[in-house]
């Protein structure tokens, strides 16, 4: 198991333990293909599991340092991502497009919540 946090975890909880395992295999096949952020719909679909259990799994993984929840600003009319924040103070009030060129404010955007994934914690994790 990754993590003393998660060996622990699935030790107290051995119903949830596959789904443990099933979400770090998920993360290390990201990893493999060069992917470093998670998207929880998507892992949700992967584990076969509702996006809000799959965001429970998440906060475990996040206490034992393998993903970091991050907010990708996202312009709705491009889809592009203008930047990215770990934390939702840190996001602006405004902030520009520069595939569309237009100024966006918070009703211009879409804000989507990913989660990084630390490379080396994952790796160590699958030791």
């Amino acid at each position: 198991m990754p993590s003393k946090k998660l060996e622990n975890f699935s030790r107290r909880n051995p119903e949830l333990a596959p789904l443990v395992q099933k979400l770090m295999d998920y993360i290390h096949w990201l990893l493999g293909q060069k992917i470093t952020k998670l998207i929880p719909r998507v892992a949700a679909a992967q584990l076969g599991i509702s996006e809000a259990d799959t965001l429970g799994l998440l906060s475990l993984f996040q206490d034992a340092g393998i993903v970091e929840p991050r907010y990708d600003l996202v312009c709705k009319q491009t889809g592009s991502v203008l930047g990215s924040y770990h934390s939702l103070d840190e996001i602006p009030d405004k902030i520009e497009c520069n595939v569309c060129g237009k100024e966006h404010d918070a009703d211009d955007l879409r804000v989507d919540l990913v989660f990084e994934i630390a490379q080396g914690r994952a790796a160590n994790a699958a030791a």
